[in-house]
């Protein structure tokens, strides 16, 4: 007579004893969890003397830091060099570019969304007209 345990281990012949499905789990187990952090964010300050500045900027951008750019003090020359050095360096790493007061621009990575009223900034006269 066969009964309904033999039919049972007939079917199911293949798999392995139930002792081992300990040592499976342990195989597939997760990961232990981390403690979720803030993300810190800070930004580098750069208030350039010559353009020796340029790859302290670019280095710092390229590496993720929002940049600000304090051009008070830059004579106008170099102020010229440095802003379109900025410009081709947000677009070479799709970065942004903002003006933020008359001598102030910020660098940001494209990874950081950065808003605000922008339209007052181009209000104000001076460092987008400069000669």
């Amino acid at each position: 007579m066969v009964t309904a345990r033999d039919a049972h281990d007939d079917w199911y012949e293949d798999d392995e004893p139930y002792g081992d499905v300990g040592e499976r789990r342990h195989e597939y187990a997760p990961h232990p969890l981390k403690l979720v952090r803030p993300a810190r964010f800070a930004f580098e300050v750069i208030a350039p003397q010559d353009f020796e500045a340029a790859q302290t900027i670019a280095d710092s951008v390229r590496a993720g830091t929002p940049v600000l750019v304090d051009f008070h003090g830059c004579d106008a020359g170099l102020t010229g060099r440095l802003t379109d050095f900025c410009s081709g360096l947000a677009y070479a790493v799709e970065a942004t570019l903002q003006h933020l007061g008359s001598e102030v621009i910020l660098i940001a990575p494209g990874t950081i969304s950065i808003s605000g009223d922008v339209e007052s900034v181009v209000r104000t006269p001076g460092f987008f007209n400069r000669s």
